[in-house]
């Protein structure tokens, strides 16, 4: 008796094809899901203490839903500013800053941005960070750059990259000054918002720094260096 051969029903094939794709569909919507369960409410550039203060309390969730994001750069990057309080309670250039809060706090802003490369405010938390711990490195230069190359425009982040940028010893290089001018240009073209951040960016440069803020606004506002000036008077 001859065995007669069938050959595979196309119907069950397609089944099975749609099966493995539902699953797959599934999985991906628990992995968001989960993640998104035990993310905190929305954690930002800390820019204030206060701010940081509450983020930081915030930093085990944050970082757990960054490991099961596994490579979400958005989840990388909360965790990330979830240690920006470290910013914020230690004093700059302090001999006794704690190596493993800073450790963990640098090492969480470089794995967010290898997965977020262009958010600029990673690169600026990650300058702001070397600039309180590892100021004998000059390390937050290169990282400043970056903050501005990634984010150039960004308006909610020039008060603190201004602050930062004016204290660098980067400033005495030609293409970095250029970019701190474009920063000093935004501030005088919005006088009416960033006024309080040139103000204290000017206030804590040291003098190099508000040498050169005086130059470039000599060229692009003369009366807002006046009124900076007259403030620091009142001081």
């Amino acid at each position: 008796m001859t065995e007669i051969l069938t050959a595979p029903s196309p119907i069950k094939g397609f089944r099975v094809t749609v099966f493995a794709f539902a699953c797959l569909l599934g999985g991906l919507a628990a992995w968001i899901l989960v993640a998104e369960f035990l993310r905190p409410a929305a954690i930002k550039f800390p820019t204030e203490a206060r701010s940081a203060a509450l983020a930081y309390a915030h930093r085990d969730e944050a970082t757990t839903a960054a490991r099961i994001g596994l490579v979400r750069g958005d989840l990388w990057a909360e965790a990330a500013f979830a240690c920006g309080d470290l910013l914020w309670e230690q004093d700059k250039h302090s001999s006794d800053a704690n190596a493993v809060p800073y450790d963990r706090a640098r090492g969480l802003a470089e794995l967010a941005i290898t997965y977020a490369p262009h958010d600029s405010r990673l690169w600026l938390l990650l300058a702001a960070i070397d600039s309180r711990f590892d100021w004998l490195n000059d390390r937050e230069s290169a990282a400043l750059k970056m903050s501005y190359y990634t984010g150039s425009n960004a308006i909610d982040l020039v008060p603190a990259r201004l602050l930062l940028s004016l204290q660098t010893r980067a400033l005495q290089d030609n293409d970095f000054q250029e970019l701190v001018r474009h920063d000093i240009r935004i501030s005088a073209i919005r006088k009416s918002e960033l006024m309080p951040a040139i103000i204290a960016a000017y206030n804590n440069a040291p003098v190099f720094g508000q040498q050169f803020m005086q130059t470039t606004l000599e060229e692009l506002d003369p009366s807002m260096l006046a009124s900076i000036h007259s403030k620091d008077q009142l001081r």
